[in-house]
């Protein structure tokens, strides 16, 4: 979600040639075409996410759609209006940093929905996302939702043939069967309530579950600061995030002096195994004013995720990481 300056420049000719490949490949006919939804300006965990997946060879990285989160800044001491910008501007940083300039990096909503209907202007992440979804591809689609549902909403909203041509993953909800007030679902509660409504395949990863990845700012040091520039610059925009927003919200308990939450990166982990043991199916809530659930008549069900193995998303994504760009990856 959040970070805060880009830290940094461009890659030198030197680190954009360190990195290396992974010493596996990956059958074409496993892979998947993903398309990923970040409000990546907001807090500092999106890019861990979105580095996991930039890095996993499972997946077609088709684009990436900086999500704005205009409802939340404020209560952050922020303005909410070049939110959006500021995630794109972040993504463009990420994929250049990490030589992945190949990858897509498109503009979404700058703002909530108003109204539940087919939008009088679409997003360019929402055009993308009807563009890829009705090409034919026999890779299946899944787009990850980090933070608001709003360019996924606009996009079934304008054009709802390709509701059964994906499937949406989003971190974001609060547990069942009671709901209520969470961040990423306070930043659109209009978008979450028409993918709620839609035919569309959702696999819902809610607080209680994205809020078990913790790490601790040591663990981060250790496995993920020296890890090249890309691990340095994901580190960097932790502690210095961390830091602060400590300062600026003093008043509330969060975050936790040490302790984080890479809460976005089991969007990957569910892709490479989809945790059968771990998730029920549920009929998809209506969504309430005060973002409590309710009930939809004749409901299609959704896959809501009760737990995600902690150990095996976090090591991915480290191993991953120093295997691509750290010294062990080189040897």
């Amino acid at each position: 979600m959040l970070a805060l300056l880009a830290l940094g420049g461009p890659l030198s000719g030197a680190q954009a040639q360190s990195q290396t490949t992974l010493p596996f490949t990956v059958p074409e006919h496993k892979q998947v075409r993903v398309i990923i939804s970040s409000d990546a300006k907001n807090e500092a965990d999106d890019d861990f996410a979105v580095a996991h997946a930039l890095l996993t060879p499972t997946f077609e990285v088709k684009g990436l759609i900086g999500a704005h989160y205009a409802r939340t800044a404020p209560m952050m001491k922020r303005d909410g209006r070049g939110s959006m910008e500021a995630s794109y501007q972040e993504l463009k940083h990420l994929v250049k940093l990490m030589g992945k300039n190949d990858v897509p990096v498109l503009r979404g909503a700058s703002d909530a929905l108003e109204q539940e209907a087919p939008p009088a202007k679409l997003s360019e992440g929402a055009k993308a996302l009807i563009a890829e979804a009705l090409r034919e591809d026999s890779k299946p689609l899944f787009v990850l939702v980090l933070g608001s549902l709003t360019d996924v909403a606009q996009a079934l909203l304008a054009e709802p043939r390709i509701a059964p041509k994906m499937t949406v993953v989003w971190i974001g909800g609060m547990p069942y069967p009671k709901g209520g007030w969470e961040y990423n679902m306070f930043n659109d509660p209009i978008a979450a309530r028409a993918v709620f409504k839609s035919s569309v395949a959702l696999w819902q990863v809610p607080h209680n579950v994205y809020m078990s990845v913790r790490v601790s700012l040591a663990e981060l040091a250790l496995r993920v600061k020296p890890q090249g520039a890309v691990g340095n610059y994901l580190w960097q925009q932790m502690v210095e995030f961390n830091q602060t927003i400590s300062q600026t919200l003093k008043d509330v308990p969060w975050p936790k002096s040490e302790v984080w939450v890479l809460g976005d990166n089991p969007s990957i982990s569910l892709l490479l195994d989809d945790h059968e043991y771990h998730y029920t199916l549920r009929a998809a809530p209506y969504l309430n004013d005060d973002l409590t659930y309710g009930e939809l008549p004749a409901a299609r069900q959704i896959r809501v995720y009760n737990a995600v193995d902690t150990r095996f998303t976090l090591e991915d994504f480290y191993a991953k990481l120093a295997l691509t760009y750290g010294t062990s990856g080189h040897d």
